[in-house]
Protein backbone atom coordinates (compact mmCIF):
# COMPACT_ATOMS: atom_id res chain seq x y z
CA UNK A 1 0.00 0.00 0.00
CA UNK A 2 2.73 2.44 1.07
CA UNK A 3 4.60 1.81 -2.24
CA UNK A 4 1.69 2.56 -4.69
CA UNK A 5 1.05 6.11 -3.22
CA UNK A 6 4.40 6.34 -3.20
CA UNK A 7 4.60 5.68 -6.96
CA UNK A 8 1.56 8.00 -7.40
CA UNK A 9 2.86 10.62 -5.74
CA UNK A 10 6.27 10.53 -7.87
CA UNK A 11 6.96 12.84 -10.23
CA UNK A 12 8.38 12.04 -13.77
CA UNK A 13 10.65 14.62 -15.46
CA UNK A 14 10.98 14.01 -19.44
CA UNK A 15 13.65 16.01 -21.70
CA UNK A 16 11.03 17.23 -23.98
CA UNK A 17 13.46 18.11 -27.65
CA UNK A 18 10.73 20.69 -28.53
CA UNK A 19 11.77 23.07 -25.72
CA UNK A 20 15.48 21.32 -25.54
CA UNK A 21 14.82 21.11 -21.34
CA UNK A 22 13.92 18.39 -19.10
CA UNK A 23 10.27 19.25 -17.76
CA UNK A 24 7.62 17.96 -15.39
CA UNK A 25 5.05 15.40 -16.83
CA UNK A 26 1.44 16.21 -16.81
CA UNK A 27 -0.33 14.41 -19.17
CA UNK A 28 -3.59 15.68 -20.92
CA UNK A 29 -5.73 13.71 -18.97
CA UNK A 30 -5.31 12.80 -15.32
CA UNK A 31 -4.09 9.47 -14.94
CA UNK A 32 -4.40 8.69 -18.80
CA UNK A 33 -1.26 8.34 -21.32
CA UNK A 34 -1.14 8.69 -25.07
CA UNK A 35 2.04 7.76 -26.66
CA UNK A 36 2.72 7.22 -30.39
CA UNK A 37 5.72 5.80 -31.81
CA UNK A 38 7.26 5.60 -35.19
CA UNK A 39 8.35 2.34 -36.40
CA UNK A 40 10.21 0.55 -39.16
CA UNK A 41 9.54 0.93 -42.92
CA UNK A 42 9.77 -3.41 -43.50
CA UNK A 43 11.55 -4.02 -46.18
CA UNK A 44 14.86 -5.50 -44.97
CA UNK A 45 16.26 -7.33 -41.73
CA UNK A 46 15.60 -5.71 -38.71
CA UNK A 47 19.13 -4.79 -36.90
CA UNK A 48 20.22 -3.07 -33.59
CA UNK A 49 19.64 0.22 -34.31
CA UNK A 50 15.82 -0.73 -34.65
CA UNK A 51 15.92 -2.70 -31.49
CA UNK A 52 17.81 0.04 -29.52
CA UNK A 53 14.69 2.59 -30.30
CA UNK A 54 11.90 -0.27 -29.74
CA UNK A 55 14.01 -0.95 -25.97
CA UNK A 56 13.35 2.64 -25.07
CA UNK A 57 10.17 2.59 -25.98
CA UNK A 58 9.38 -0.53 -24.06
CA UNK A 59 11.45 1.63 -20.79
CA UNK A 60 9.27 4.48 -21.35
CA UNK A 61 6.19 2.25 -21.00
CA UNK A 62 7.08 0.31 -18.22
CA UNK A 63 7.91 3.36 -16.21
CA UNK A 64 4.58 5.07 -17.08
CA UNK A 65 2.98 1.46 -15.81
CA UNK A 66 5.30 1.56 -12.36
CA UNK A 67 3.93 5.16 -11.71
CA UNK A 68 0.26 3.73 -12.20
CA UNK A 69 -0.35 5.66 -15.41
CA UNK A 70 -3.28 3.41 -17.96
CA UNK A 71 -1.03 3.69 -21.00
CA UNK A 72 -2.48 3.40 -24.65
CA UNK A 73 0.11 3.69 -27.02
CA UNK A 74 1.05 2.95 -31.15
CA UNK A 75 3.92 1.96 -32.65
CA UNK A 76 3.23 2.47 -36.68
CA UNK A 77 4.27 0.15 -39.25
CA UNK A 78 4.78 2.04 -42.88
CA UNK A 79 3.95 -0.56 -45.07
CA UNK A 80 4.31 1.41 -48.43
CA UNK A 81 7.46 3.07 -49.46
CA UNK A 82 9.76 3.61 -52.19
CA UNK A 83 12.25 1.02 -50.53
CA UNK A 84 9.31 -1.50 -50.21
CA UNK A 85 8.07 -0.93 -54.20
CA UNK A 86 11.58 -1.34 -55.44
CA UNK A 87 12.11 -4.41 -53.46
CA UNK A 88 9.09 -6.31 -54.39
CA UNK A 89 10.06 -5.08 -58.34
CA UNK A 90 13.08 -6.59 -57.67
CA UNK A 91 11.76 -10.17 -56.27
CA UNK A 92 8.73 -9.84 -58.18
CA UNK A 93 6.47 -9.85 -55.42
CA UNK A 94 3.28 -7.92 -53.86
CA UNK A 95 4.64 -5.34 -51.50
CA UNK A 96 1.99 -6.73 -49.60
CA UNK A 97 4.15 -9.34 -49.21
CA UNK A 98 7.50 -8.09 -48.41
CA UNK A 99 6.09 -5.74 -46.20
CA UNK A 100 4.09 -8.69 -44.17
CA UNK A 101 7.32 -10.75 -44.61
CA UNK A 102 9.58 -8.55 -42.73
CA UNK A 103 6.93 -7.73 -39.85
CA UNK A 104 6.29 -10.76 -38.95
CA UNK A 105 10.53 -11.41 -38.83
CA UNK A 106 10.33 -8.09 -36.64
CA UNK A 107 7.70 -9.39 -34.29
CA UNK A 108 9.49 -13.16 -34.08
CA UNK A 109 12.64 -11.42 -32.79
CA UNK A 110 10.86 -8.74 -30.93
CA UNK A 111 9.26 -11.55 -28.51
CA UNK A 112 12.80 -13.39 -27.29
CA UNK A 113 13.27 -9.73 -25.82
CA UNK A 114 10.40 -9.87 -23.78
CA UNK A 115 9.31 -6.20 -25.42
CA UNK A 116 5.83 -4.71 -24.54
CA UNK A 117 3.66 -5.08 -27.69
CA UNK A 118 1.89 -1.59 -28.63
CA UNK A 119 -1.63 -1.55 -27.88
CA UNK A 120 -1.79 -0.03 -31.68
CA UNK A 121 0.04 -1.26 -35.19
CA UNK A 122 -1.77 0.97 -37.68
CA UNK A 123 -0.45 0.23 -41.50
CA UNK A 124 -0.47 3.05 -43.43
CA UNK A 125 -2.35 1.37 -46.21
CA UNK A 126 -5.00 0.57 -43.77
CA UNK A 127 -5.54 4.13 -43.28
CA UNK A 128 -6.05 5.78 -46.88
CA UNK A 129 -9.44 7.18 -46.40
CA UNK A 130 -8.26 8.63 -43.05
CA UNK A 131 -4.83 9.93 -44.74
CA UNK A 132 -7.07 11.66 -47.63
CA UNK A 133 -9.41 13.54 -45.53
CA UNK A 134 -6.64 15.28 -43.82
CA UNK A 135 -5.21 16.04 -47.14
CA UNK A 136 -8.26 17.82 -48.16
CA UNK A 137 -8.82 19.56 -44.89
CA UNK A 138 -5.23 21.11 -45.69
CA UNK A 139 -6.29 22.31 -49.50
CA UNK A 140 -9.11 23.72 -47.88
CA UNK A 141 -7.30 25.89 -45.26
CA UNK A 142 -4.54 26.78 -47.98
CA UNK A 143 -2.04 24.85 -46.09
CA UNK A 144 -1.73 22.52 -49.36
CA UNK A 145 -2.23 22.48 -53.14
CA UNK A 146 -2.94 19.74 -55.98
CA UNK A 147 0.25 19.97 -58.81
CA UNK A 148 0.76 17.56 -61.46
CA UNK A 149 3.13 15.40 -59.79
CA UNK A 150 0.97 15.05 -56.19
CA UNK A 151 0.01 17.40 -53.17
CA UNK A 152 2.43 19.43 -51.80
CA UNK A 153 2.47 21.04 -47.85
CA UNK A 154 3.55 24.69 -48.02
CA UNK A 155 5.96 24.77 -45.82
CA UNK A 156 6.41 28.59 -45.68
CA UNK A 157 2.50 29.48 -44.95
CA UNK A 158 3.06 27.15 -41.11
CA UNK A 159 4.86 30.19 -39.88
CA UNK A 160 5.91 28.02 -36.80
CA UNK A 161 8.56 25.38 -39.20
CA UNK A 162 11.56 24.46 -37.90
CA UNK A 163 10.46 24.75 -34.03
CA UNK A 164 11.82 20.91 -33.18
CA UNK A 165 14.60 20.86 -35.15
CA UNK A 166 15.81 24.49 -34.35
CA UNK A 167 16.26 25.04 -38.13
CA UNK A 168 16.36 28.34 -39.83
CA UNK A 169 13.89 28.23 -43.46
CA UNK A 170 15.65 30.81 -44.86
CA UNK A 171 19.18 28.44 -44.21
CA UNK A 172 16.77 25.54 -45.45
CA UNK A 173 16.42 26.97 -48.58
CA UNK A 174 19.75 27.25 -49.12
CA UNK A 175 20.73 24.84 -52.01
CA UNK A 176 17.33 22.86 -52.05
CA UNK A 177 16.66 21.84 -55.52
CA UNK A 178 13.13 20.95 -56.93
CA UNK A 179 13.46 17.28 -58.80
CA UNK A 180 12.68 17.06 -62.57
CA UNK A 181 9.83 15.20 -62.13
CA UNK A 182 8.23 17.58 -59.28
CA UNK A 183 5.66 20.54 -59.75
CA UNK A 184 5.75 21.99 -56.45
CA UNK A 185 5.27 26.06 -55.86
CA UNK A 186 8.80 25.96 -53.67
CA UNK A 187 11.60 24.33 -53.10
CA UNK A 188 10.65 23.51 -49.75
CA UNK A 189 7.08 22.45 -49.58
CA UNK A 190 7.10 18.78 -49.06
CA UNK A 191 4.70 16.16 -50.64
CA UNK A 192 1.73 14.52 -49.07
CA UNK A 193 0.40 12.77 -51.82
CA UNK A 194 2.65 11.11 -55.04
CA UNK A 195 1.19 11.03 -58.09
CA UNK A 196 0.89 6.95 -59.66
CA UNK A 197 4.16 6.04 -61.62
CA UNK A 198 3.64 3.47 -64.35
CA UNK A 199 3.73 0.08 -62.45
CA UNK A 200 3.20 1.13 -59.00
CA UNK A 201 0.67 0.57 -56.75
CA UNK A 202 -1.86 3.37 -56.19
CA UNK A 203 -5.13 4.56 -54.42
CA UNK A 204 -7.75 6.23 -55.77
CA UNK A 205 -8.06 10.00 -54.89
CA UNK A 206 -9.50 13.41 -55.51
CA UNK A 207 -6.33 14.42 -57.34
CA UNK A 208 -5.84 11.47 -59.43
CA UNK A 209 -4.13 7.49 -58.76
CA UNK A 210 -1.33 7.69 -56.22
CA UNK A 211 0.02 7.20 -52.77
CA UNK A 212 0.89 8.77 -49.32
CA UNK A 213 3.80 11.02 -48.81
CA UNK A 214 6.16 9.64 -46.23
CA UNK A 215 5.12 12.46 -43.16
CA UNK A 216 1.31 12.19 -43.69
CA UNK A 217 0.85 9.08 -42.65
CA UNK A 218 1.67 9.25 -38.91
CA UNK A 219 -0.29 12.34 -38.85
CA UNK A 220 -3.50 11.09 -40.20
CA UNK A 221 -2.69 7.55 -37.91
CA UNK A 222 -2.51 9.80 -34.61
CA UNK A 223 -5.64 11.61 -35.42
CA UNK A 224 -7.46 8.63 -36.34
CA UNK A 225 -5.92 6.83 -32.80
CA UNK A 226 -6.13 9.10 -30.33
CA UNK A 227 -7.56 12.68 -31.84
CA UNK A 228 -5.66 16.08 -32.10
CA UNK A 229 -3.15 16.16 -29.72
CA UNK A 230 -1.06 12.98 -27.63
CA UNK A 231 1.05 13.23 -24.58
CA UNK A 232 4.23 12.12 -26.15
CA UNK A 233 5.41 11.52 -29.12
CA UNK A 234 8.73 9.34 -29.99
CA UNK A 235 11.01 8.09 -32.24
CA UNK A 236 15.14 7.83 -33.54
CA UNK A 237 17.06 10.95 -33.60
CA UNK A 238 17.27 10.84 -37.17
CA UNK A 239 13.63 11.31 -37.59
CA UNK A 240 13.47 14.87 -35.78
CA UNK A 241 13.82 16.52 -39.51
CA UNK A 242 12.17 16.37 -41.89
CA UNK A 243 9.73 13.57 -40.57
CA UNK A 244 8.64 14.99 -37.54
CA UNK A 245 9.44 18.40 -38.24
CA UNK A 246 6.81 17.94 -41.16
CA UNK A 247 4.14 15.76 -38.70
CA UNK A 248 3.88 19.12 -36.66
CA UNK A 249 3.31 21.47 -39.66
CA UNK A 250 0.76 19.12 -41.23
CA UNK A 251 -1.34 18.40 -37.88
CA UNK A 252 -1.34 21.51 -36.52
CA UNK A 253 -2.02 23.45 -39.89
CA UNK A 254 -5.01 21.45 -40.21
CA UNK A 255 -6.17 21.53 -36.68
CA UNK A 256 -4.65 24.05 -34.79
CA UNK A 257 -3.62 22.45 -31.45
CA UNK A 258 -0.60 21.03 -30.80
CA UNK A 259 0.39 17.54 -31.80
CA UNK A 260 2.08 16.74 -28.80
CA UNK A 261 2.90 17.76 -25.47
CA UNK A 262 6.45 15.74 -25.29
CA UNK A 263 8.85 15.20 -27.94
CA UNK A 264 11.30 12.37 -27.02
CA UNK A 265 14.15 10.70 -29.34
CA UNK A 266 16.35 8.19 -29.25
CA UNK A 267 19.99 8.49 -29.92
CA UNK A 268 21.49 6.90 -32.67
CA UNK A 269 23.68 3.60 -32.95
CA UNK A 270 26.82 3.22 -34.79
CA UNK A 271 28.75 0.42 -35.59
CA UNK A 272 32.01 0.78 -34.98
CA UNK A 273 32.03 4.51 -35.26
CA UNK A 274 30.23 4.38 -38.59
CA UNK A 275 26.73 4.61 -39.08
CA UNK A 276 24.43 1.49 -39.00
CA UNK A 277 22.16 1.36 -42.09
CA UNK A 278 20.23 -1.15 -44.32
CA UNK A 279 21.22 0.59 -47.56
CA UNK A 280 25.09 0.35 -46.85
CA UNK A 281 24.49 -3.03 -45.70
CA UNK A 282 26.53 -2.06 -42.58
CA UNK A 283 24.37 -3.62 -39.62
CA UNK A 284 23.73 -6.55 -37.00
CA UNK A 285 20.74 -8.40 -37.80
CA UNK A 286 18.74 -9.22 -34.56
CA UNK A 287 18.79 -12.65 -36.11
CA UNK A 288 22.36 -12.56 -36.41
CA UNK A 289 22.61 -11.75 -33.38
CA UNK A 290 20.25 -13.80 -31.32
CA UNK A 291 22.37 -16.22 -32.20
CA UNK A 292 25.60 -15.85 -30.94
CA UNK A 293 24.41 -14.16 -27.29
CA UNK A 294 21.20 -14.34 -24.81
CA UNK A 295 19.02 -11.59 -25.76
CA UNK A 296 19.21 -9.92 -21.77
CA UNK A 297 22.46 -8.94 -22.64
CA UNK A 298 21.29 -6.40 -25.76
CA UNK A 299 18.59 -4.70 -22.80
CA UNK A 300 20.99 -4.97 -20.60
CA UNK A 301 23.74 -3.02 -23.26
CA UNK A 302 21.12 -0.09 -23.91
CA UNK A 303 20.01 0.34 -20.19
CA UNK A 304 24.10 0.94 -19.55
CA UNK A 305 23.54 4.16 -21.78
CA UNK A 306 20.84 7.30 -21.46
CA UNK A 307 18.52 6.55 -24.01
CA UNK A 308 18.85 10.14 -25.93
CA UNK A 309 22.74 9.49 -26.19
CA UNK A 310 24.51 8.21 -28.94
CA UNK A 311 25.61 4.58 -28.80
CA UNK A 312 28.51 2.65 -30.52
CA UNK A 313 27.84 -1.03 -31.21
CA UNK A 314 30.91 -3.71 -30.81
CA UNK A 315 30.83 -6.85 -29.84
CA UNK A 316 33.81 -6.40 -27.46
CA UNK A 317 31.39 -4.45 -25.73
CA UNK A 318 28.54 -6.39 -25.58
CA UNK A 319 30.72 -9.75 -24.12
CA UNK A 320 31.78 -7.15 -21.31
CA UNK A 321 27.66 -6.63 -20.93
CA UNK A 322 27.74 -10.37 -21.04
CA UNK A 323 30.17 -10.49 -18.26
CA UNK A 324 28.77 -8.11 -16.16
CA UNK A 325 25.06 -9.84 -16.87
CA UNK A 326 26.23 -13.46 -15.73
CA UNK A 327 27.81 -11.31 -12.17
CA UNK A 328 24.25 -10.42 -11.84
CA UNK A 329 22.91 -13.93 -12.47
CA UNK A 330 25.58 -15.43 -9.78
CA UNK A 331 24.75 -13.25 -7.24
CA UNK A 332 20.59 -13.77 -7.67
CA UNK A 333 21.95 -17.27 -7.28
CA UNK A 334 23.73 -16.71 -4.14
CA UNK A 335 21.27 -15.18 -2.62
CA UNK A 336 18.71 -16.84 -2.82
CA UNK A 337 20.69 -19.95 -1.78
CA UNK A 338 20.27 -18.20 1.62
CA UNK A 339 16.38 -18.48 1.12
CA UNK A 340 16.16 -21.77 0.82
CA UNK A 341 18.50 -23.47 3.65
CA UNK A 342 17.01 -23.83 6.92
CA UNK A 343 19.19 -22.16 9.82
CA UNK A 344 18.79 -24.76 12.60
CA UNK A 345 21.17 -27.04 10.92
CA UNK A 346 24.06 -24.35 11.56
CA UNK A 347 23.42 -23.64 14.87
CA UNK A 348 27.06 -24.03 15.66
CA UNK A 349 27.06 -20.49 13.71
CA UNK A 350 26.78 -17.10 15.72
CA UNK A 351 24.35 -14.15 14.23
CA UNK A 352 26.38 -11.70 12.16
CA UNK A 353 26.46 -8.46 13.41
CA UNK A 354 26.08 -6.36 10.09
CA UNK A 355 22.49 -5.95 8.54
CA UNK A 356 23.04 -7.00 5.01
CA UNK A 357 19.33 -6.68 3.40
CA UNK A 358 17.64 -4.31 5.29
CA UNK A 359 18.57 -1.61 2.97
CA UNK A 360 16.93 -2.79 -0.04
CA UNK A 361 13.44 -0.62 0.13
CA UNK A 362 15.76 2.34 0.19
CA UNK A 363 17.35 1.44 -2.71
CA UNK A 364 14.63 0.48 -4.84
CA UNK A 365 13.34 3.69 -4.63
CA UNK A 366 16.94 5.62 -4.70
CA UNK A 367 16.44 3.58 -8.10
CA UNK A 368 13.45 4.67 -9.01
CA UNK A 369 14.30 8.26 -8.62
CA UNK A 370 16.64 7.90 -11.13
CA UNK A 371 14.46 6.31 -13.64
CA UNK A 372 11.89 9.24 -13.11
CA UNK A 373 14.81 11.39 -14.20
CA UNK A 374 14.41 11.05 -17.99
CA UNK A 375 14.47 7.36 -18.02
CA UNK A 376 17.92 7.79 -16.12
CA UNK A 377 18.68 3.79 -15.87
CA UNK A 378 22.36 4.13 -16.27
CA UNK A 379 22.58 5.76 -13.00
CA UNK A 380 19.66 3.61 -11.55
CA UNK A 381 21.53 0.29 -12.41
CA UNK A 382 24.39 2.01 -11.19
CA UNK A 383 22.93 2.16 -7.46
CA UNK A 384 21.82 -1.77 -8.01
CA UNK A 385 25.65 -2.87 -9.23
CA UNK A 386 26.75 -1.11 -5.91
CA UNK A 387 24.52 -3.04 -3.69
CA UNK A 388 25.53 -6.20 -5.40
CA UNK A 389 29.37 -5.57 -4.77
CA UNK A 390 28.44 -4.38 -1.11
CA UNK A 391 26.23 -7.67 -0.01
CA UNK A 392 29.03 -9.77 -1.85
CA UNK A 393 31.72 -8.18 0.11
CA UNK A 394 29.59 -8.84 3.49
CA UNK A 395 28.51 -12.23 2.68
CA UNK A 396 31.78 -13.44 2.05
CA UNK A 397 33.24 -11.68 5.36
CA UNK A 398 30.10 -13.40 7.15
CA UNK A 399 31.09 -17.01 5.85
CA UNK A 400 34.69 -16.41 6.82
CA UNK A 401 33.61 -15.65 10.30
CA UNK A 402 31.84 -18.89 10.18
CA UNK A 403 28.50 -16.76 10.84
CA UNK A 404 24.93 -17.13 9.48
CA UNK A 405 22.17 -14.08 8.79
CA UNK A 406 20.36 -13.06 11.54
CA UNK A 407 16.79 -13.69 11.88
CA UNK A 408 15.88 -10.05 11.46
CA UNK A 409 18.23 -9.96 8.14
CA UNK A 410 16.36 -13.45 6.84
CA UNK A 411 13.16 -11.77 7.46
CA UNK A 412 14.39 -8.66 5.25
CA UNK A 413 15.43 -11.02 3.19
CA UNK A 414 11.86 -12.90 3.05
CA UNK A 415 10.27 -9.83 2.78
CA UNK A 416 12.31 -7.67 0.22
CA UNK A 417 14.22 -9.72 -2.10
CA UNK A 418 11.60 -11.41 -4.47
CA UNK A 419 9.23 -7.69 -4.78
CA UNK A 420 13.28 -6.37 -5.82
CA UNK A 421 13.51 -8.71 -8.34
CA UNK A 422 10.12 -8.41 -9.09
CA UNK A 423 9.75 -4.76 -9.38
CA UNK A 424 13.13 -4.49 -11.82
CA UNK A 425 11.90 -7.58 -14.30
CA UNK A 426 8.71 -5.26 -14.57
CA UNK A 427 10.51 -2.18 -14.39
CA UNK A 428 13.68 -2.90 -16.26
CA UNK A 429 12.81 -5.72 -18.41
CA UNK A 430 15.66 -7.59 -16.28
CA UNK A 431 15.48 -10.92 -14.66
CA UNK A 432 13.25 -12.85 -17.14
CA UNK A 433 14.69 -16.00 -16.28
CA UNK A 434 15.99 -17.93 -12.89
CA UNK A 435 19.33 -17.73 -12.46
CA UNK A 436 20.08 -22.12 -12.79
CA UNK A 437 17.73 -21.56 -16.18
CA UNK A 438 19.96 -18.66 -17.60
CA UNK A 439 23.47 -20.42 -16.69
CA UNK A 440 22.13 -23.45 -18.33
CA UNK A 441 21.13 -21.22 -21.12
CA UNK A 442 24.20 -19.86 -21.67
CA UNK A 443 26.35 -22.73 -22.60
CA UNK A 444 24.62 -23.40 -26.40
CA UNK A 445 25.94 -20.11 -27.12
CA UNK A 446 29.29 -21.52 -26.83
CA UNK A 447 31.15 -19.06 -25.55
CA UNK A 448 32.71 -21.31 -23.16
CA UNK A 449 34.79 -24.19 -23.43
CA UNK A 450 32.51 -26.68 -24.51
CA UNK A 451 30.86 -28.89 -21.77
CA UNK A 452 27.49 -30.42 -21.39
CA UNK A 453 25.36 -29.69 -18.19
CA UNK A 454 25.77 -33.37 -17.83
CA UNK A 455 29.11 -33.41 -17.76
CA UNK A 456 29.23 -30.36 -15.18
CA UNK A 457 26.49 -32.58 -13.06
CA UNK A 458 28.69 -35.76 -13.37
CA UNK A 459 31.77 -33.58 -11.95
CA UNK A 460 30.09 -31.76 -9.27
CA UNK A 461 28.81 -35.09 -8.03
CA UNK A 462 32.13 -36.56 -8.10
CA UNK A 463 33.22 -33.19 -6.18
CA UNK A 464 31.08 -33.89 -3.52
CA UNK A 465 31.72 -37.53 -2.66
CA UNK A 466 35.29 -36.42 -2.92
CA UNK A 467 34.44 -33.78 -0.04
CA UNK A 468 32.29 -36.58 2.14
CA UNK A 469 35.52 -38.05 1.97
CA UNK A 470 37.63 -35.23 3.04
CA UNK A 471 39.85 -35.97 -0.02
CA UNK A 472 40.60 -32.34 -0.46
CA UNK A 473 42.88 -32.60 -3.13
CA UNK A 474 40.33 -34.67 -5.33
CA UNK A 475 37.73 -31.98 -4.61
CA UNK A 476 40.37 -28.64 -5.27
CA UNK A 477 41.16 -30.35 -8.57
CA UNK A 478 37.79 -31.28 -9.79
CA UNK A 479 37.11 -27.72 -9.19
CA UNK A 480 39.76 -26.24 -10.74
CA UNK A 481 39.34 -28.08 -13.90
CA UNK A 482 35.77 -27.14 -14.12
CA UNK A 483 36.94 -23.78 -14.01
CA UNK A 484 39.45 -23.82 -16.64
CA UNK A 485 36.26 -24.61 -18.80
CA UNK A 486 34.45 -21.70 -17.91
CA UNK A 487 32.21 -23.13 -14.75
CA UNK A 488 32.63 -21.68 -10.79
CA UNK A 489 31.24 -23.94 -8.27
CA UNK A 490 29.31 -21.87 -6.29
CA UNK A 491 29.02 -23.82 -2.22
CA UNK A 492 26.32 -21.96 -1.07
CA UNK A 493 24.24 -22.68 2.13
CA UNK A 494 21.57 -24.42 0.08
CA UNK A 495 23.87 -26.62 -1.68
CA UNK A 496 26.72 -26.43 -4.57
CA UNK A 497 25.84 -24.69 -7.85
CA UNK A 498 27.24 -24.17 -10.80
CA UNK A 499 27.83 -20.94 -12.94
CA UNK A 500 29.44 -19.83 -15.73
CA UNK A 501 32.49 -17.28 -15.84
CA UNK A 502 33.27 -15.73 -18.74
Amino acid sequence: MNEKIINSSSSLFLYNTLTQKKELFSPIRSRKVCMYCCGVTPYGNTHIGHTRTFFSYDLLFRILKDLNYDVEWARNITDIDDKIIQKAQEEGVTCREIANRYVTEQDEVLKFFQLKKPDHEPKVTEHIPQIISLIQTLIEKEYAYPSLSGVYFRVRKFLEYGKLSKNNIEELSKGVRIEVEETKEDSLDFVLWKAAKPKEIFWESPWGNGRPGWHIECSAMIQSLFGNSIDIHMGGRDLIFPHHEAEIAQSESAHGKLLSNYWLHTGMVTLYGEKMSKSTNHFVGIKDFLNKYPPEVLRLFFLSVSYTQSLDFTFEIVLENLKKLSRLYRFVSLVESYLNFNPISNRNKKDYEKTIFSEIPKMKNEMREFLYDDLNSSAALSVFFEFVRKTNSSLSEMEKTNCQLSPMDRHNLENHWYDLKKWMKNTLGLFQMVSDEFFRNLLKYNLVNEISIDQIDCKIEARNKARELKNWSLSDKIRDDLFKQGIQIQDTPSGTKWTVVL
